[in-house]
């Protein structure tokens, strides 16, 4: 299951970033105000995106933190590697913006972790402290 979600993990990745290749300045304007609803709105569309996502996996009950990693792990990776070459790979956007799309980037696929806690049923011989 882990391979499966890091495949759907890399498609949502490479959405994501021909989204910001296409739309950037859309998605993440330089001004401070949107950019702020960008960062505001970020946590959101990725967990209705993970939400998706892990329904489309058919994911065991409490497996769901696992496939959520399996989800996140290509965004936090490649996203550090999108982030470090931002002129090359966004010619559109404002060189000065890498700053902004990294952290909303690491932002997002923090969510993703986050909503895989949240949603993960453990056994009750798994709440002992």
């Amino acid at each position: 299951m882990i391979i499966r979600a890091m495949g759907l993990g890399f498609l949502i990745w490479l959405a994501i970033v021909a989204a910001f290749r296409f739309a950037g300045s859309v998605i993440l304007p330089p001004e401070e105000m949107g950019r702020m609803i960008s960062f505001v709105l970020t946590p959101p569309v990725m967990w209705a995106i993970a939400y998706a996502a892990l329904k489309l996996l058919k994911e065991a009950r409490g497996d769901e933190a696992e496939a959520a990693v399996g989800l996140a792990l290509p965004g936090l990776f490649l996203g550090a590697f999108v982030t470090h070459e931002f002129p090359r790979v966004f010619p559109n956007m404002d060189p000065t913006m890498d700053g902004a799309f990294g952290g909303i980037i690491m932002f997002g696929f923090a969510s993703v972790l986050f909503l895989g806690l949240c949603l993960t049923k453990l056994a009750p011989q798994d709440e002992r402290v």
